[in-house]
């Protein structure tokens, strides 16, 4: 090794990545389809992970196909980008729901066996979803339910009276939002009057309730920071006094209809009411205690205590014996993973959880912007979605399986898979040379050999951010994963801001990077993105790479896929990412190289200065840590506010991306409690 050793970072068109991560970040089933294989949170771009993958080619001395490790593998973005471009994969991560899904993503069975298994399972499942969607349209004809929509019922802890719970007067549109119909008059919405009835209105003007004759203003917000006030009494108190001492109902106040073409939102008849909660549905699988952690104390609060209770009464069954036929139908191991893969997907529409969007009507995950949503207007979407309509679905899902399963075979990728192999104590540490293995453990523990990878590319843990464990128990749940809480994950306590209080990440990542370290060969590096706004994130981080004595070589900055996703935890969102470059290797013996500033932001300026700390950091010296916290905070830049500061706060925002003077679509009135969250 010398001097003069190149930086794979040196040679990426930061402008030219930057564009092409905008590009794939609203769509990101394009570029990569496997990746809606699983649900996962966080994923970073390929645009991004298969630049620097074809930087790596060109600077290392290890040939066309590079030996890649991937150690907190997470959405698959890495492996499956690698693959792609032929590379032999070594792909970890701690959490089981991940294991088992890249492994069932990267190794589909044929599009054509996909298609024929998920033709004869949902001829299997039409009786069932006759029995629990089937319905007419209010001209008669056949139809199905897509939606069905509940309001929280709650009685006031001071003088008992009940009363519907609706977050807001405007409840839901007929027709999604769009700028043609905004030049329309037809603007008929379903409106709730402050007593909690139910009529039709129209979006833009005071209307008078049918039952009560009172004046319903469609902007009106009813539950201002999770706060109701009593019709009966006027007491004021919070939805989870509520919920602590009587208990949240939940009431079917509306449906959606369709049937091709034709989408109808009407209130339930008899019918539908019992359809969705007769007795005749009941389940057999317990899905366990939900814990009382950070990100699950929200579901704790509001009444929810285990994992049933998310879903309806009707839900589980149809989840349960769905994955039953899959059981039955096949077996073919390929074939019967992948399609329990798309029913287990099914589970993120939990019933009493999923938001609806009132506006371009339609439905959001229970754990939407990277956390656990609480909502008294929730939807609960058809699970196995025989029409064009509703999102998740189990028909969506097979077609999301179909399009994966094409794309493998379009890109030629054509390997020996290995996995999920569980990392203990008792394996060796020596994987097979499959061109894919999959390991589920801790990457303090990797089984590899010494010195045999030529780049570890990865995207760890971004401190306290995702909750990651917490988010994936529901899939873990009905998957029969384990459901405890490994105590070597990677991740901060959230809300701990002192360097004392998150010392512990800081232990957690050190072994994990000796290992790295320990694998590396010694031309390799160590490249990874990260992005955080707390100084005390980077300075554990690079305290964890300082004891670990990986070296820094580069940074270098590039757009994030944040711009369409800002809803990170409390509203902290990064729209730039910072891509770290290391090497097993003395920093004496290293020419180290930085970015030109091309961005001209105050993120970018916040960046360039931990960049800058991070070149250092093998040099720092005693009382460095307290130093570069200082420096940082007055480096520190706003990020803009996002949808879930403005939805928690009421009011109003401007979207970050566009200038309010020239961007008309820009200034967008939200009110507060439209995500609940």
């Amino acid at each position: 090794m010398t001097a003069q050793m190149t930086s794979i970072l040196s040679r990426l068109d930061q402008e030219a990545v930057s564009q092409q991560v905008q590009i794939e970040s609203r769509n990101r089933e394009v570029p990569l389809p496997p990746v809606s294989v699983y649900r996962w949170w966080a994923r970073r771009t390929a645009a991004v992970n298969g630049a620097i993958l074809d930087a790596a080619v060109e600077t290392l001395d290890a040939g066309d196909r590079l030996f890649l490790a991937d150690p907190f593998a997470g959405g698959g973005v890495i492996p499956m980008a690698a693959l792609s471009r032929g590379h032999r994969v070594y792909a970890q991560d701690l959490n089981p729901w991940v294991a088992e899904g890249l492994a069932t993503a990267l190794a589909l069975p044929s599009e054509e066996a996909i298609k024929r298994a998920g033709a004869n399972l949902i001829v299997l499942l039409r009786p069932l979803a006759q029995e629990a969607y089937g319905t007419t349209l209010e001209d008669g004809n056949v139809a199905n339910i897509s939606q069905t929509f509940r309001v929280a019922v709650g009685a006031c802890t001071n003088c008992s009276y009940e009363q519907r719970l609706y977050p807001h007067a405007l409840v839901t549109l007929l027709q999604r939002k769009d700028r043609k119909l905004e030049k329309r008059e037809n603007n008929t919405a379903y409106l709730a009057c402050p007593n909690g009835h139910l009529f039709r209105g129209t979006r833009h003007e005071i209307s008078k309730c049918p039952d009560c004759q009172t004046p319903t203003d469609p902007k009106a917000v009813y539950l201002p920071k999770r706060i109701n006030t009593c019709l009966c009494c006027s007491h004021q108190e919070s939805l989870n006094q509520i919920a602590a001492v009587s208990g949240l109902g939940w009431e079917i106040v509306l449906v959606e209809r369709s049937f091709n073409a034709t989408r109808e939102i009407g209130p339930p008849t008899v019918a539908e009411r019992r359809q969705a909660d007769c007795h005749k549905w009941t389940c057999k699988r317990d899905l366990g205690d939900i814990p009382d952690v950070h990100e699950t104390r929200v579901l704790r609060r509001h009444g929810f205590k285990i994992w049933n209770d998310i879903y309806t009464k009707r839900q589980r069954p149809v989840m349960e014996k769905t994955l039953a036929l899959i059981d039955a139908l096949t077996t073919a191991k390929s074939v019967k993973r992948a399609l329990r893969m798309a029913a287990l997907g099914t589970a993120e529409m939990a019933g009493h959880l999923s938001r609806w969007d009132r506006y371009y009507l339609k439905s959001y995950e229970s754990m939407a912007s990277h956390r656990f949503n609480f909502t008294t207007f929730t939807t609960e979407p058809n699970v196995i979605g025989l029409n064009a309509h509703g999102r998740g679905s189990l028909v969506k899902r097979l077609a999301g399986l179909r399009k994966a399963a094409k794309w493998l075979e379009e890109q030629n990728i054509n390997f020996y898979s290995s996995g999920p192999i569980h990392a203990n104590k008792r394996i060796r540490r020596r994987v097979s040379n499959a061109g894919l293995n999959v390991v589920c453990g801790s990457s303090e523990r990797m089984l590899l050999g010494d010195k045999t990878v030529d780049l570890i590319l990865t995207d760890p843990p971004y401190h306290d951010d995702v909750q990651y464990h917490e988010l994936s128990l529901p899939f873990r749940a009905w998957a029969e994963l384990p459901l405890e809480r490994p105590a070597t994950e990677a991740v901060a306590i959230p809300h701990s801001r002192e360097l004392t209080g998150q010392k512990s990440y800081r232990k957690q990542l050190i072994p994990i990077f000796l290992e790295f370290k320990r694998v590396l060969k010694p031309s390799g590096r160590l490249v990874f993105s990260y992005a955080n706004r707390q100084p005390a994130a980077w300075v554990n981080l690079f305290a964890a790479l300082k004891t670990a004595k990986l070296s820094p070589l580069s940074f270098t900055i590039v757009h994030s896929e944040n711009d369409t996703e800002t809803s990170k935890r409390r509203g902290r969102s990064c729209n730039l990412d910072l891509v770290l470059e290391l090497v097993p290797a003395s920093l004496e013996r290293l020419s180290q190289w930085r970015p030109k500033p091309i961005f001209h932001t105050e993120e970018e300026r916040y960046l360039l200065a931990v960049g800058r700390a991070f070149l250092k950091s093998g040099t720092m010296v005693n009382g460095w840590e307290e130093e570069l916290v200082a420096k940082l905070k007055s480096e520190a830049f706003v990020a803009p506010r996002t949808d879930t500061e403005r939805d928690f706060h009421g009011g109003q925002i401007l979207r970050p991306n566009f200038d309010p003077r020239t961007d008309r679509r820009t200034k967008v009135r939200m009110h507060t409690s439209e995500m609940m969250v």
